[in-house]
């Protein structure tokens, strides 16, 4: 596992867009995973954070997480870690980044979805202090072309104490 000071985040920029769409296609079936991350970064108070993780003696890309602040709410967009940094708390390290960013940019809680079924991802929303609090019936499409029940999760901000920016 990696320890916390070799995982390091930074604002992503377009030249970062390459690095996300690949980490993109390792995490979800989209056929043109560059066109979905343009398409996050587009509406008016969107932003990302990309993790770098050390493999080698060198910086690599290992996740982004791409968020959108309005008024005093952020939502996450997309969160994404690359295979071969799964498990190595690349996910957490971006979420409390993007926690900290966004509770300087106003925000007051945070909204993400997942599919009910991910169980992995719905293990990390829950060890980051994120909570059911709806459902949308059907919203996501499967491989096999059936449908899946995402679940709205929240996470409060104001409650932070000591936001832990310190990997950026």
């Amino acid at each position: 596992m990696n320890e916390p000071d070799t995982i390091k985040v930074r604002f992503a920029g377009t030249d970062d867009i390459d690095a996300m769409a690949a980490i993109y296609a390792e995490s979800f079936e989209d056929f043109q995973p560059k066109l979905a991350v343009e398409q996050y970064l587009r509406p008016r108070g969107s932003w990302a954070l990309l993790a770098f993780s050390t493999l080698e003696d060198q910086a690599k890309p290992a996740g982004f997480i791409i968020t959108r602040c309005a008024a005093d709410e952020a939502e996450v967009f997309s969160i994404g870690v690359a295979r071969k940094f799964r498990r190595h708390g690349i996910g957490l390290v971006l979420l409390d980044a993007m926690n900290g960013v966004a509770a300087i940019q106003g925000a007051r809680e945070v909204f993400l979805e997942v599919g009910i079924d991910n169980q992995a991802a719905r293990a990390l929303y829950s060890k980051a202090g994120y909570e059911i609090v709806g459902q949308r019936p059907d919203y996501y499409r499967n491989p096999g072309g059936g449908r899946v029940t995402a679940l709205i999760l929240r996470r409060q901000l104001e409650n932070i104490q000591n936001l832990n920016t310190q990997h950026m």
